[in-house]
């Protein structure tokens, strides 16, 4: 391994320590509400008063449960968090391992055929699908799934937690996304060949324009493609973020959501807040970022040592 390579990663460690500092710096910010009464009718208010001494209590009691306990607390159920993770995590694993694959498989393929239609009449269907579903924010194409699946086919019980098959398809929307990301850069990628002077030498040789596309030219931008697998997997977690909320998946994400509060927010009161639930699973799709930049660097130097054996 080179000094370089070391270097890169040694940096990738240190900003993914900083912003899991940060992460536990925001989540463990005071949120505590101040009741107080007003005037002879004695209304009710509720207020925010930040004081550094709580700030500050709050940061110690997590310390110390990390130091002595082992623990990142309890959860309103009053068991620790670890166990509300283990139990939320491998579903949401599942949907993110196939939407991992979805995207790069997909997005590739769509990326090629945008490419290869990219002046013919069925470009609308190349290009311009991809840029459209782009600019889609990728919620709104969740919920309107979600809804033709309800409305059209109610018996097609595609998001039922009762179907083993469920994270298929969820795994298929929180893909969608990513995948026009992927086909974006490897479109790109294609493009940026043109006009090399290996692909006049493979074109003079006889070769058909397929092939010197597929062995020649996509083995060239298959390195741009994959130095983008860390954003991908970035797209990969917030699109699941939305779609496990959504659809009522019951994986880390949807866990998340319940941990901030937001069904009791939006139902009136105040909500409960589990910080440790937020703080472990942020660490876990940090751990999911840094495991995907890792596979994009084995996979590209696999690539780089099949070239030199050529």
């Amino acid at each position: 391994m080179s000094i370089t390579v070391l270097m890169n990663a040694l940096k990738s460690i240190a900003l993914y320590i900083i912003v899991l500092l940060l992460l536990i710096l925001i989540v463990l910010f005071p949120r505590n509400p101040v009741y107080d009464y007003d005037g002879i009718a004695m209304t009710p208010i509720i207020k925010y008063e930040f004081h550094w001494e709580e700030y500050k209590s709050s940061l110690q009691n997590f310390y110390h449960l990390l130091k002595d306990e082992h623990s990142l607390g309890m959860t309103r159920f009053e068991i620790t968090a670890e166990e509300e993770i283990k139990r939320y995590l491998p579903k949401s694993l599942k949907v993110i391992a196939v939407a991992f694959v979805l995207s790069i498989v997909l997005g590739i393929f769509k990326g090629i055929f945008d490419y290869r239609v990219k002046d013919s009449k069925l470009k609308i269907f190349g290009n311009g699908s991809t840029w459209f579903l782009q600019s889609i924010p990728d919620f709104f194409i969740i919920l309107c799934v979600h809804w033709l699946t309800i409305f059209m086919i109610p018996s097609l019980r595609l998001f039922n937690n009762a179907v083993w098959y469920n994270f298929l398809i969820i795994g298929f929307l929180v893909s969608l996304y990513p995948m026009m990301y992927i086909a974006r850069i490897t479109f790109a990628s294609i493009a940026a060949e043109e006009g090399e002077l290996y692909i006049q030498v493979a074109k003079s040789k006889g070769f058909s324009n397929k092939k010197v596309l597929y062995k020649h030219i996509m083995r060239n931008s298959m390195q741009t493609i994959l130095t983008h697998i860390t954003p991908l997997m970035l797209f990969i977690l917030s699109s699941l973020l939305i779609t496990e909320y959504i659809v009522g998946y019951q994986g880390i994400a949807y866990r998340v959501f319940t941990a901030i509060g937001v069904a009791q927010t939006i139902g009136g009161g105040w909500p409960i807040y589990e910080p440790g639930i937020i703080i472990g699973t942020g660490f876990c799709f940090i751990v999911l970022v840094m495991l995907s930049q890792l596979v994009g660097f084995i996979i590209r130097k696999s690539i780089k040592l099949e070239w030199e054996r050529d």
